[in-house]
């Protein structure tokens, strides 16, 4: 098995089937899918059944949240290579043929494979594009402009530095990448991979905090770094904010 796809749900009725359908029209034996959901109350575990055995592996309990479901997912996946794949995302046609081509060329001495993603709205138009190079220096003192939905994770990771820390509620994913560390090896695919879905937390002062006890934590930067790193992000967030007002205020 080369590549697993991790899909967490908790009732996601409404969006999961468009999301299945993008990823299982373009899958082969190489690859398998897995869904591990919440204990959803919608139509979630029903719609999961309609695909039957192009499922892999299915799961529904409840849970403490998405990181906790994608450490249930690594568990079982069989892959190589893992991805997570929002359950209102939507994973583009030649994804998949991209992540082999990308092996047959430059093999698969990596730790970390990204590509480009479209940020979308719920009608799925485009907000912005984003997608780089893994950089782990970027990632701890500026912001590194990639997301786990258009990532490969080679399984040696988990198995070297843990799974996802489950005392972040938000962050967690950065906080994985942090933890990865300088040594890691990434490989970069200049093409869109994924429409990732708007929405999340992660655009709040709870995600900034915990992104400043994960920093804290991993000891990756020093201790007056980080205070002065927490102070940008905080005057950026809320200068932002400041403009969009101004904006709003003054088109009226």
């Amino acid at each position: 098995m080369l590549i697993s796809i991790i899909i967490a749900t908790y009732n996601s009725g409404k969006t999961l089937s468009r999301c299945l359908d993008s990823i299982l029209s373009q899958l082969d034996e190489d690859c398998e899918t897995l869904i591990i959901d919440g204990g959803s109350k919608d139509e979630t575990q029903n719609i999961v059944k309609l695909y039957g055995e192009k499922i892999a592996y299915f799961i529904s309990e409840p849970d403490k949240g998405v990181y906790d479901a994608w450490n249930k997912g690594i568990k079982h996946a069989r892959g190589k290579w893992i991805t997570f794949i929002g359950s209102d995302d939507i994973m583009l046609p030649n994804t998949i043929k991209l992540y082999k081509s990308f092996f047959a060329t430059h093999g698969e001495d990596y730790d970390l494979v990204s590509g480009k993603i479209h940020f979308v709205d719920k009608n799925g138009n485009v907000i912005r594009d984003f997608g780089e190079p893994w950089n782990w220096e970027k990632h701890i003192y500026r912001k590194l402009n990639l997301a786990h939905p258009g990532m490969l994770h080679n399984r040696r990771l988990f198995d070297r530095i843990g799974f996802f820390d489950l005392r972040y509620k938000i962050c967690s994913d950065s906080d994985f990448l942090q933890r990865v560390g300088p040594e890691a090896k990434g490989g970069f695919i200049n093409d869109y991979l994924v429409n990732m879905s708007q929405g999340g937390l992660s655009d709040g002062y709870a995600a900034m905090k915990e992104g400043y006890l994960s920093r804290k934590n991993n000891k990756c930067i020093p201790p007056f770094i980080n205070i002065l790193q927490h102070i940008r992000i905080l005057f950026s967030y809320y200068a932002g904010r400041v403009k969009r007002f101004l904006l709003s205020f003054w088109g009226k």
